[in-house]
C-alpha cells in the first residue's frame, strides 16, 4: 500500500491571508489655489498589495472626471484631485489593510 503524508494547508492559507502591509512613505500635506489640482503620493510594501482605498474625510474616492487614482511600480499609489474648490478641503486618507496615512 502507498502511504502519503498529509500537508497542513491551513498554515499556508493563514500566511497568505495574513500578509502584513506597511506604509513606507507617508502622505504629505498639499496646499493649492482654487481651481488647481493636488497630487498625493504614498508608498507601501509589499509593492503588489492591492486592498487599498483613498478617502476624502470619510468618503471613499474613486476615479472619475475630477479624481484620478493610479498605481506605479515600486509600491507607489497616487491620487490626483482636479479643479479643486473650497468644498473639497478636508482630510485625505489612504488605507492599505490595517495601515493608514493622512494629509
Amino acid at each position: 500500500s502507498c502511504w502519503k503524508e498529509e500537508i497542513p494547508v491551513t498554515a499556508v492559507s493563514m500566511f497568505l491571508s495574513g500578509q502584513k502591509v506597511l506604509i513606507t512613505e507617508d502622505l504629505e500635506d498639499v496646499t493649492v489655489l482654487e481651481g488647481e489640482s493636488a497630487m498625493f503620493k504614498c508608498r507601501i510594501s509589499p509593492v503588489d498589495y492591492s486592498k487599498v482605498q483613498w478617502f476624502l474625510d470619510k468618503t471613499p474616492l474613486h476615479t472619475n472626471d475630477l479624481n484620478e487614482i493610479q498605481w506605479q511600480p515600486g509600491g507607489y499609489h497616487l491620487l490626483t484631485l482636479r479643479k479643486l474648490s473650497l468644498k473639497d478641503s478636508g482630510l485625505i486618507t489612504f488605507e492599505a489593510g490595517d495601515q493608514k496615512t493622512s494629509a
